[in-house]
């Protein structure tokens, strides 16, 4: 995969990460987790565009279509989540959480790749936050 694309693929993954954190604020059923959540929505909200800005220097001309299998590399689940009940609140945690560690793990293989070494340090720090978010998910106790 290019680094252009891979971009592209970081780019979507950063989107539906906050997209799901910021609808989870309203669903939360404490203010503990709600905050949790609205502080993970606005980190992923900036890695969003930390990386759009970079693929508008880099890549000008860049412009993907991501295929399932593409979004299948930092997305697991559906966009939007379900926490109607105990049962379907677990397996939206699980998507989430796996989510975090698909795309820290994208991250990583992508630094451990490139041979861009301005964009190293980034990609390590944007792997380390996907690894420490999905610590935080662990943390959380839906029904405080």
């Amino acid at each position: 995969m290019s680094l252009a694309k891979a971009f592209a693929v970081a780019a979507y993954g950063e989107s539906v990460a906050a997209y799901r954190y910021r609808s989870l604020v309203e669903k939360a059923p404490s203010d503990n987790v709600r905050k949790v959540f609205a502080e993970m929505a606005v980190e992923e909200q900036e890695h969003h565009v930390r990386i759009q800005d970079h693929q508008k220097k880099q890549f000008p001309e860049s412009d993907f279509v991501l295929t399932p299998e593409d979004k299948d590399l930092v997305i697991v689940g559906p966009r939007l989540l379900d926490v109607s009940d105990a049962a379907a609140t677990q397996r939206a945690m699980d998507f989430i959480y796996e989510s975090e560690r698909l795309t820290g793990s994208f991250y990583a293989a992508l630094h451990d790749v490139t041979t861009a070494e301005e964009l190293k340090p980034m990609l390590r720090e944007m792997a380390d936050e996907c690894f420490e978010h999905a610590g935080r998910l662990k943390a959380i106790r839906w029904e405080e």
